[in-house]
């Protein structure tokens, strides 16, 4: 939501969406202030699923976090500037990482995860034809497509979780339904601030595209714990491995040595 006659140090919006943060109200360096500082939650949940389990879940989960702390960067950088280019490197990498996470969701699927190799290679089609009418196009056609391509991916990957979940393991069954809620909050609160800017002429602006950062990202996180547990414990029968949890609050898959002893990142 821009304030009349007020442009900051990027210049003039030149990004398909402009959410309904007042541009440049707290930095004259940085256009949506809370939405950019939300997106380091991103970051910094990927690093730390990185650090917690590289040992217990192996590269796949690795690399899943990982993306998404590149997807961060780019929330940080288009927040930040509100220009196209960087707009890009913020939603080109959320197709990236919802077409990696079907590739690997299908794998835990029976006939789908025998022939995993195959559709792979229409999941790269697929991704590389996202990515290509996310970057091109411009204005509202812009939106709507990256929209409309990431979403197809997206509901695909939690049509494949919600299997998972009806086979869960009592370990898990909470945190699939932990992360339910999350996302379920931060689906409701992207919607209000994307259609119903105009009430905070009226209202105090809550920064709910910020809460979503915050609320996504932590339900990513939960949905990663409780599909990787029921990986490991269906492809490698692991019964060296738990849910445990960091600082008391954060869950996560926590390996054992053979001898008992915890086996922590």
């Amino acid at each position: 939501m821009n304030k009349e006659g007020v442009e900051g140090y990027w210049g003039a919006v030149t990004s398909s969406v402009d959410w309904c943060e007042e541009n440049y109200a707290h930095s004259y360096y940085i256009a949506e202030f809370w939405n950019t500082i939300s997106s380091l939650a991103m970051v910094v949940l990927g690093l730390l699923g990185v650090a917690l389990h590289h040992r217990s879940l192996g590269w796949k989960l690795s690399i899943s976090y990982l993306l998404i702390v590149v997807v961060g960067i780019g929330s940080v950088l288009f927040h930040a500037t509100l220009q196209f280019e960087h707009q890009m490197w913020d939603e080109v990498p959320m197709v990236w990482t919802a077409c990696y996470l079907l590739w690997v969701l299908l794998g835990e699927h029976g006939d789908y995860g025998k022939r995993k190799n195959s559709y792979g290679i229409g999941i790269l089609l697929y991704c590389a034809f996202a990515t290509y009418v996310t970057s091109m196009n411009k204005g509202t056609t812009q939106f709507f497509m990256f929209q409309t391509s990431f979403g197809f991916v997206m509901w695909s990957d939690l049509y494949l979780v919600y299997q998972l979940y009806k086979k869960a393991r009592p370990e898990t069954l909470k945190l699939f339904q932990q992360g339910t809620v999350f996302l379920i909050f931060a689906i409701t609160v992207w919607l209000i601030d994307s259609n119903l800017c105009f009430v905070y002429q009226y209202l105090p602006n809550p920064q709910l595209h910020a809460w979503w950062h915050v609320l996504m990202c932590t339900s990513l996180h939960y949905f990663f714990v409780a599909c990787g547990y029921e990986s490991v414990w269906k492809e490698e029968k692991k019964t060296n491995v738990r849910i445990g949890y960091c600082l008391g609050l954060i869950p996560f898959v926590q390996a054992d040595d053979k001898d008992g002893r915890k086996k922590e990142s």
